[in-house]
């Protein structure tokens, strides 16, 4: 979704996308790989180390082996699902053309980002919209950080981290009420709709699997 969107810019080269909540790095990789200045944010310390190692460290595809599930004692068909092994990066993350820039930016999205204005052209989020305490201040910050003409290209649900958190703050509103808070603002919601059986941190050896009824949205700063 988020490259066929993308390809609506005329070029990739000189667009600069943001990529907000990154984990390892994989999205912002792939517009980099691309062709596009891609710019990952994450504030996880865990996943910064190991996106570090996989991005800078590794020098060619299923470098390492590692056992993901080795830790989870449930739900296990057999024993050898277990231990299963799965090689990692499946890419080579060196390959990136030398006309892109590609970087990592650590930090918590509302404070890094809180003063820039008109910078990029996208953001990309993906299972990030509900991360915040307060997601009516991620919509203005992204409308604020976006070029005129930029795009938001968002994928996810809402499972508001926060929800039920003693002494934290969090806002949960209805995805109707977030495309209405999006307009109020200043987007036009160029597309929205229904992604069923997303996926998320699966083992498909595994007797329990989750996956989420998310929503995409491409909404455009006018």
């Amino acid at each position: 979704w988020y490259q066929r969107r993308v390809r609506g810019y005329t070029q990739s080269r000189g667009i600069e996308v943001l990529v907000p909540g990154v984990g390892l790095g994989r999205l912002s990789w792939e517009f980099a790989n691309r062709g596009y200045n891609a710019e990952g944010n994450e504030f996880s310390y865990h996943m910064l180390i190991a996106s570090n190692y996989i991005l800078n460290k590794t020098d060619k595809d299923n470098k390492l082996r590692i056992c993901p599930w080795a830790t989870t004692p449930t739900n296990n068909l057999r024993h050898a699902d277990r231990i299963a092994e799965v090689s990692i990066p499946d890419v080579d993350t060196t390959d990136i053309p030398p006309t892109a820039r590609y970087g990592m930016c650590a930090g918590d999205f509302t404070e890094v980002y809180r003063e820039v204005e008109g910078k990029y052209d996208v953001v990309a989020a993906c299972f990030f919209l509900d991360t915040a305490n307060n997601v009516v201040e991620y919509l203005e910050l992204v409308y604020r950080m976006l070029r005129m003409g930029g795009h938001l290209i968002s994928l996810g649900p809402l499972l508001y981290h926060y929800a039920g958190i003693p002494n934290e703050s969090s806002i949960e509103i209805s995805w109707e009420d977030l495309i209405s808070v999006a307009k109020k603002i200043g987007f036009e919601i160029e597309e929205e709709r229904d992604v069923r059986d997303v996926p998320y941190i699966n083992n498909p050896r595994s007797m329990l699997n989750v996956s989420y009824h998310c929503k995409l949205l491409v909404a455009k700063k006018t």
